[in-house]
């Protein structure tokens, strides 16, 4: 959510809209998601990515009806992130009883225990959607390729601040048609109370482009008086923020059906045909021995 970060400075892209980690047409997102984030020790890439690979196979072979969306990180530290969305925590409840299947068990488990081998430490965080907050969050998540994630800590006492900023850019957004996704979560478990993260997937970075070049036309948007009243807010609400960048991994996701019918080639691509084979070489001819013609 750059544009509200950077806002009294230029505005430059607006973070957010995890829309609909789970639809082939654009709906509204989850109620509920569940984010684990793991830091991958430093030259374990390579190690990581494959045991994780293993992990979404295990799953597709288990028919496990918890999918999730696997990204890693081209800012900041090397982290992996596994998001897996849900309609309800009850949902969440009975997608976790899987985990005692004794099958799954028997696959997964080894590969939890190898992990260790490629992460120094992990972390999972529960959020909530805020509809009040969101702009236009609906996507068709299977034709993404990168999220903008933001993660903001409010001031204690200041919701009403926070909320009038929201606000304040809503209507902005509006005026000029701008051409974001933006849904907003809360964090309700796992992390410290008052954080808020927002997540703008994008079809390609070329997209990041376009919303750094809405800069004056979204300030123009505001106004004088709203430029004003926005830095007023933002000052008094948001103690720190800060935005990540990060990119799709379909092999280390266990996606959805709906993800894989919005576009095939990525999420399920077909193997690469092997070389043809070379023909065998044909026999040296033995010394003194005549050509096959001369042969009777």
């Amino acid at each position: 959510m750059k544009k509200f970060m950077l806002a009294a400075l230029a505005l430059a892209a607006l973070a957010v809209s995890a829309g609909a980690l789970r639809a082939q047409e654009p709906s509204g997102p989850p109620k509920v998601l569940v984010i684990d984030r793991e830091m991958v020790k430093f030259g374990q890439d390579a190690g990581h990515e494959k045991n994780e690979i293993a992990f979404a196979r295990a799953y597709a072979s288990l028919k496990r009806t918890d999918h999730y969306l696997a990204l890693t990180s081209l800012s900041g530290p090397d982290r992996a992130f596994f998001i897996s969305p849900y309609d309800s925590f009850a949902q969440w409840e009975e997608a976790a009883k899987q985990d005692d299947v004794g099958r799954s068990r028997a696959l997964l488990g080894p590969l939890e225990e190898k992990d260790g081998d490629y992460v120094s430490d992990g972390r999972q965080i529960v959020l909530t959607y805020n509809e009040k907050w969101s702009y236009r969050a609906a996507v068709d998540i299977g034709q993404m390729r990168y999220f903008e994630m933001e993660q903001f800590k409010l001031r204690p006492g200041h919701r009403a601040d926070w909320e009038a900023l929201v606000a304040l850019f809503k209507s902005a957004a509006e005026k000029v048609n701008l051409d974001e996704h933006d849904a907003f979560f809360e964090v309700a478990y796992g992390a410290a109370d008052g954080t808020v993260l927002v997540i703008t997937p994008r079809k390609s970075l070329a997209e990041v482009d376009a919303a750094m070049g809405t800069q004056k036309t979204f300030q123009d948007a505001l106004g004088p008086d709203g430029r004003k009243k926005w830095a007023e807010l933002e000052a008094a609400a948001v103690k720190r923020g800060k935005t990540d960048l990060l990119r799709f991994n379909p092999e280390m996701s266990y996606p959805t059906d709906a993800w894989v019918a919005s576009d095939p080639a990525f999420w399920k691509p077909k193997p690469a045909a092997k070389p043809a084979a070379k023909p065998a070489a044909k026999p040296a001819a033995k010394a003194g021995s005549k050509p096959a013609e001369e042969k009777k």
